[in-house]
């Protein structure tokens, strides 16, 4: 599922016009007729189609031809008395041909009849706004859109809901609130946001003519995340593997404090398949921590094998509940001062850089960090509400700035490498505890371990995460870290299968 922006959207019907010769009439019909399929007649039967005057305006009125075609009640608007694009005005043409009162809204007094149509009909159809809106929504649109949200018994959303920004998350002043949006080609960045879902409810993206070929050549190598990606990457076991071909997994973790954060993370590490896995931590705690992990190995800082594990090891993580303090910082230092296999950086381990993120630049090993919002707000020196509207091209940024792995956690995590983006749509709010993030350090790194590349590792682990989190939330009211650690191993089987 590819992930586009406005101009994406402009430079594929471009070329699909221009160089294609498909006239745009032909993809607006296109459109209309994928949001037609979507719509369940047998639970709505009456229609208030409300349509501006631009592309996304014909839209609308194609879509409510083809509801009329099919003998449902429907009443039209047009809102604004801005002149019609030139396909809006065919199908304007077309319907008024047909003898369907088109009614107007321009003035105040005007709403009346469309408050009326919202509390007689079935579904409202939003097609006011569309990809290109850069601008606050002001005047009669602004009237429009609170009566719609205000009395709309379920409203869909055409292409994108009015008011919503399309390249980054935003709301222009006021939005609709949709319960399903029906998006043409591709999945718009303005969907990203931990908010969007509010105001796009159920999101489905449907192909409208344009050939694959043409999306490619115009697309950012933006993605979102689909089970069959993951079912691309993810490799079956060979019987005849032994523990030492699924990889030498080194976890360096714990504190007198946090103690569950090195558990979880090792747990997590065993549990999805790496073969050997040593957590390394404090020798105040390593007794506590040995007896608990009967399936890994424990070592101190001080163990004369230390510095041989960390440079024979396939992977390593640093970070769970270490403390943000200069034992941790001289740890990561000297650690990525050194060639050998990839390391994860997770909590205190970024905590400590955000002062000396040269350490990154000057790494001899590959990285991947896995901050939440705060975590990158204090690396970026960009606030949270900031991050979190633009989420994509910062982590895009500073994936690009230091040549490392960029996994930003939250709803619709972002994974990048700087060139390319993937978005991960799994995991949900009954997830939210701690240990979570320790979790998926440890399935990452487990990966990794295993001979994945390390982006695509890092995109396998946070959709394991999630994916075993959603299965879970099924069934119960809040999920923990020690519930998906227990499910790892028979969520991978069953994505395999």
């Amino acid at each position: 599922m590819k992930i586009g922006n406005a101009q994406l959207t402009r430079n594929m019907d471009s070329y699909c016009i221009n160089e294609l010769s498909i006239p745009s009439i032909i993809l607006m019909e296109n459109a209309a007729i994928s949001v037609v399929k979507n719509i369940n007649f047998d639970n709505f039967k009456s229609f208030t189609v409300v349509c501006g005057s631009g592309n996304n305006g014909g839209d609308g009125l194609a879509i409510a031809r083809q509801i009329l075609a099919m003998n449902m009640k429907i009443n039209v608007f047009m809102v604004g008395n801005h002149s019609m694009s030139k396909d809006c005005n065919i199908n304007y043409d077309i319907l008024k041909n047909m003898g369907v009162k088109i009614n107007h809204i321009v003035e105040e007094q005007d709403i009346k009849e469309l408050s009326k149509a919202l509390n007689e009909n079935d579904m409202t159809i939003d097609a006011i706004l569309g990809i290109g809106l850069s601008r606050n929504v002001e005047g009669i649109y602004k009237k429009v859109i609170n009566l719609i949200n205000e009395n709309s018994k379920y409203t869909l959303a055409v292409d994108i809901p009015s008011g919503m920004m399309c390249d980054k998350f935003g709301i222009l002043g006021t939005a609709i609130k949709a319960q399903t949006t029906i998006s043409f080609e591709t999945y718009k960045r303005g969907f990203l946001a931990n908010n969007g879902e509010d105001y796009t409810g159920i999101i489905k993206v449907e192909k409208i003519g344009i050939p694959d070929y043409v999306v490619n050549m115009f697309n950012q190598k933006e993605y979102l995340t689909e089970i069959n990606d993951i079912k691309n990457i993810i490799k079956k076991r060979n019987k005849y593997s032994h523990k030492g071909d699924f990889g030498r997994v080194s976890i360096i973790a714990g504190s007198e404090r946090f103690t569950g954060a090195a558990y979880i993370s090792i747990q997590a590490a065993v549990r999805s398949g790496a073969g050997l896995v040593t957590l390394c931590t404090k020798q105040s705690i390593a007794d506590i921590l040995k007896g608990k992990l009967v399936e890994a190995m424990t070592m101190t800082y001080e163990d004369e094998n230390f510095q041989d594990l960390i440079m024979n090891s396939d992977s390593i993580a640093i970070g769970p509940g270490m403390g943000n303090n200069d034992f941790t910082l001289n740890l990561v230092r000297k650690i990525l001062s050194k060639e050998g296999c990839p390391v994860v950086l997770d909590a205190d381990a970024l905590n400590v850089i955000k002062d000396n993120l040269n350490i990154l630049k000057d790494s001899k090993r590959k990285i991947v960090i896995t901050p939440h919002m705060g975590e990158m707000s204090r690396l970026t020196g960009v606030s949270i509400n900031d991050i979190n509207e633009d989420k994509v091209n910062i982590a895009v940024n500073f994936a690009n700035k230091y040549g490392i792995i960029v996994l930003l956690k939250g709803y619709n995590t972002i994974i990048t490498n700087g060139i390319e983006v993937y978005v991960n749509p799994t995991g949900n709010s009954k997830m939210a505890s701690g240990g979570m993030g320790d979790t998926l350090t440890g399935i990452i790194t487990s990966f990794i371990a295993q001979g994945y590349d390390v982006f695509k590792a890092t995109i396998l682990g946070a959709y394991i995460h999630g994916y075993v989190g959603d299965k879970l939330s099924n069934k119960m009211f809040c999920v923990n870290a020690s519930h998906i650690i227990e499910e790892l191993p028979y969520s991978v089987e069953e994505i395999l299968r």
